[in-house]
């Protein structure tokens, strides 16, 4: 019986179901895996830049979160992850509109349509207001992303590409304004990597001239790309379009070393896509942006804010981007090796982990409890 009604959850995921929103910015219960996924780029006043993810996972009954906090000026990338069981007033993800909540990290729609975000870690409190400039965009076809051939290789995949990002950001007693720019993404589905992939390299690029690119490489063992691997261009004003791999230029130009779990991660890329007539380089604003989660998903990956500099149709182009980049410390997805690999902490257990990390820390250091 609980193989049928899997099956039967399972063919309503895969039917590419038209999506509506605000609805479906809520949770699915009936997909295994879900997360809601926020990055983005801020300044405060005088124009020091940071970068910050806010993460919320929900694998079945259990609810994950990771919050990371990138200070370029001074060299810091910190994180946190907490854990939970979904229960009244600890951790939760509603239906059919966006609340969000694993202890005092929350995400919510307002009324209007933007998101109201809040998070803190070891060294200050977020709070963002962040109003969609374009509406949701349907990843892969009608939404339904493939990640591989098999009948549960799929998630359903919704963008907002670009947000406006206001907010302050409270280190004790001193609050600093901040403004700057999110991409949300919001994934669900069964969660099974195909068995060729050992991992992905996803990119999320927000040009100067107001377009937007996603792509993503689902990655071989040996480096190369599957034939699910894909993208969309937003452009600044009309239709977004989809961008098939086989356009796609991907040159790594520099590794970083991780010291604590000796992963090698690619540090720096050139992207080339021929149907938008994009040529760019992306650098990390920092190296050492990988996060260590035992108390959560039990994934080690990198993520981190990047530059993008380059041309667009022969002219010079600049912009903002976040890269994630997983397997490169084991065969691996966020969100997804707890709960079936037994990575993440016990179900029976509600217990929530706080952990961090400065990235000028000595190459002999580990993560330190923040809790």
């Amino acid at each position: 019986m609980a193989r049928t009604v899997f099956a039967a959850a399972m063919a309503l995921l895969s039917a590419a179901s038209p999506l509506s929103f605000p609805r479906d910015h809520g949770s699915h219960p009936q997909a295994p895996v879900e997360w809601w996924y926020w990055t983005g780029h801020l300044a405060d006043r005088s124009g020091r830049a940071y970068g910050f993810q806010l993460t919320f996972f929900r694998a079945r009954e259990l609810h994950l979160a990771h919050f990371a906090w990138t200070d370029v000026l001074r060299k810091e990338f910190r994180y946190s992850e907490k854990t939970h069981l979904g229960l009244p007033g600890i951790a939760s993800a509603a239906e059919g509109k966006l609340d969000l909540a694993n202890e005092d990290w929350t995400a919510r729609e307002l009324p209007g349509g933007a998101h109201r975000i809040e998070a803190s870690g070891p060294t200050g409190e977020l709070a963002l207001t962040l109003t969609p400039v374009k509406p949701p965009v349907l990843q892969g076809e009608n939404g339904l992303s493939r990640k591989g051939a098999g009948p549960n290789e799929f998630s359903r995949y919704v963008s907002i590409t670009r947000l406006a990002a206001r907010g302050t950001w409270k280190r004790g007693s001193k609050s600093e304004p901040l403004a700057g720019t999110a991409w949300f993404d919001h994934e669900w589905g069964p969660g099974v990597l195909p068995k060729d992939a050992a991992g992905w390299d996803w990119f999320a690029l927000q040009l100067d001239d107001e377009s937007e690119l996603m792509l993503y490489r689902m990655r071989r063992a040996d480096g190369s790309a599957t034939p699910f691997s894909s993208g969309r261009f937003v452009p600044a004003k009309g239709a977004p379009s989809a961008i098939p791999w086989s356009g796609v230029r991907l040159i790594e130009t520099r590794s970083w070393r991780s010291p604590r779990t000796r992963a090698r991660y690619p540090a720096g890329w050139r992207i080339a896509v021929a149907a938008i007539g994009l040529d760019v380089a992306i650098e990390p604003l920092l190296a050492d942006q990988e996060l260590e989660t035992p108390g959560s998903t039990g994934v080690t990956y990198w993520e981190g804010a990047c530059a993008v500099k380059g041309t667009r149709a022969g002219k010079p182009v600049t912009g903002r981007a976040y890269v994630e980049l997983t397997g490169y410390a084991g065969r691996d997805v966020p969100g997804m090796a707890g709960p079936t690999a037994g990575a993440a902490p016990s179900a029976a257990s509600s217990a929530g982990t706080s952990t961090c990390r400065s990235a000028s820390s000595r190459p002999s250091g580990r993560s330190t409890s923040c809790s």
